[in-house]
């Protein structure tokens, strides 16, 4: 059985579960693939167990049946979106996967990985993980901000940044905007076409609309 290890409110796991939503799949309902909730706030990512699994302590991670293990949150997503679903997440054609993976980069990147550093260097739960700088928080929140101008002129008259559908793009891209929330950086504060898109997108792939993790039997 495949095992896809994630936490529900981290980005990078998050993009796995909002790329199975968004074909219509619930992550807990699937036949061949076992959900395995890591608590981070119990640090169960850095137990010998998981660690074994991962030795980068991360999530996702998700082991196949042949003993594959894929630890690296777009190896996870490519994964899923090729094998689960009709609809290609990453692009129907080499055109559109190319302009998929390019706004894609752009994304996480410029946004999203500028925000998770800047929480890195600033947030105490990070303390222990990194060696805190903080004079790298406000360059890399400014940063965030500066590159979501670019969006903003991307969405103009359209509802997604690749085509007339949603692709992974957009999910990397809310997830930033999101994510920024953390960093009291307003995601509907940059303009009206940044402002509709994560509306749309967090109508249907906010934490509290996503599937929440199941008891344990410990805490059944």
């Amino acid at each position: 059985m495949k095992k896809l290890y994630i936490t529900r409110t981290a980005p990078n796991p998050r993009k796995a579960l909002i790329l199975l939503a968004s074909k219509g799949i619930d992550v807990d309902d699937m036949d061949d693939i076992d959900v395995v909730d890591i608590d981070f706030a119990a640090k169960e990512q850095m137990s010998e167990a998981f660690t074994k699994i991962n030795p980068m302590q991360t999530v996702p991670v998700l082991t196949l049946d042949d003993g594959t293990v894929l630890n690296d949150s777009q190896a996870v997503c490519e994964y899923l979106d090729r094998v689960y679903g009709e609809r290609s997440v990453m692009g129907n054609d080499v055109v559109q996967r190319a302009q998929v993976c390019s706004m894609r980069r752009i994304a996480e990147f410029e946004v999203l990985y500028n925000l998770m550093l800047a929480f890195q260097h600033s947030h105490p739960s990070k303390a222990q993980r990194v060696e805190q700088v903080p004079e790298f928080v406000a360059p890399s929140i400014a940063r965030a901000v500066k590159a979501l101008a670019y969006f903003e002129t991307s969405l103009e008259g359209h509802d997604y940044l690749v085509g007339d559908q949603l692709s992974f793009a957009d999910i990397v891209l809310y997830l930033g905007l999101d994510f920024g929330k953390a960093l009291k950086v307003d995601p509907t504060a940059h303009g009206e076409n940044l402002a509709q898109f994560y509306a749309r997108m967090h109508e249907r792939f906010s934490i509290k609309k996503m599937a929440k993790a199941k008891p344990t039997e410990a805490n059944e």
